[in-house]
């Protein structure tokens, strides 16, 4: 059985100059779900939650006590949409690539013949498979001959580096638009550049965060999808009992624990990097200045006031 492992996602069709891929329509069905669903969650709102409403407060506050945390009160409410908003995409795009359909349906595509293989002397072994391209593993004997490839119509849009990139995009833009924001240009460079050989150092590192964000977790969920796949060709090969059927459910089930796994990761390394670059609030200091009425601690001298006087004294 031939297995097709695409890097890159699949063209369905074009809209002008632009390639509509089986990951980008995905992603458009789960934002539009998530629309949906939160609009009915907001609108159906009872003082009692219902299931649904349960379990999107649960995450809601889950979020909310992790920016808090991170950030302070006040600062953590700030930045919670968006930390929150990645979550939840994240994760929901994540489970979206285990639902029954996914990567399984579409259609199939006649991809043209290989180049023709070198000829081999007499006693070579033959190999068996090659491996060309983006990895469609095929028998060498017939790689000089068309084959079929199934294109899926809908594939995880994080299994996609374009889509990982963004989301990394989205967060470096906010951590430098926040941290101009609450230091200015010039005490966002000072910041960076203290002590001044630091500089090119940090430099690099703000960068580089885009590269380990979209690295990370589109590897995560890529080699995901490559393990289920090879999972099913191998247990739909040995088709003993109810083998086929429970070997899936447990890569399926670990699927699900690590798309949740690096959804907070990715959300908390984005209140990580915002707190650091608008300013590092502990929750004392960031509640006092929430409303403005905050005490101001005096420092311990060391000195103990004395006892008040008792009535009558």
């Amino acid at each position: 059985m031939d297995i097709h492992i695409s890097i890159a996602p699949e063209t369905l069709f074009m809209v002008g100059p632009i390639h509509v891929t089986n990951s980008l329509l995905t992603m458009f069905i789960v934002m539009a779900l998530l629309l949906i669903s939160g609009a009915a969650i907001a609108r159906n709102a009872k003082l009692v939650p219902g299931r649904w409403q349960g379990i999107f407060e649960v995450v809601a506050a889950f979020i909310l006590e992790l920016v808090e945390s991170t950030g302070g009160k006040s600062f953590g409410r700030k930045i919670f949409p968006l930390v929150g908003a990645i979550f939840i995409f994240i994760a929901v795009a994540n489970y979206s690539g285990v639902l029954p359909g996914v990567g399984t349906i579409g259609f199939y595509h006649t991809e043209p013949a290989a180049e023709p293989a070198p000829a081999m002397t007499a006693g070579e072994a033959v190999p068996t498979t090659t491996i060309e391209g983006a990895g469609v593993v095929v028998d060498a004997e017939h790689a000089d001959e068309p084959r079929q490839v199934l294109v899926p119509l809908f594939r995880a849009p994080n299994a996609d580096l374009n889509m990982t990139l963004a989301m990394a995009l989205v967060t470096f833009t906010t951590v430098q638009v926040l941290g101009v924001r609450a230091h200015g240009a010039g005490g966002r460079l000072k910041h960076m550049a203290d002590p001044v050989f630091l500089f090119p150092i940090e430099i690099i590192s703000e960068f580089g965060r885009i590269i380990s964000l979209s690295a990370r977790l589109f590897g995560n969920v890529f080699a995901g999808e490559v393990l289920l796949g090879v999972m099913y060709t191998l247990v739909n090969a040995i088709k003993i009992a109810i083998v086929p059927l429970l070997v899936p459910v447990v890569f399926i089930f670990l699927e699900l624990l690590f798309g949740t796994i690096q959804a907070l990761v990715f959300a908390l390394l984005t209140a990580v990097y915002i707190t650091l670059a608008a300013g590092d609030h502990g929750p004392e200091h960031d509640d006092g200045h929430a409303t403005g009425t905050g005490a101001h601690h005096e420092p311990d001298t060391g000195v103990v006031a004395p006892a008040p006087a008792a009535a009558g004294d």
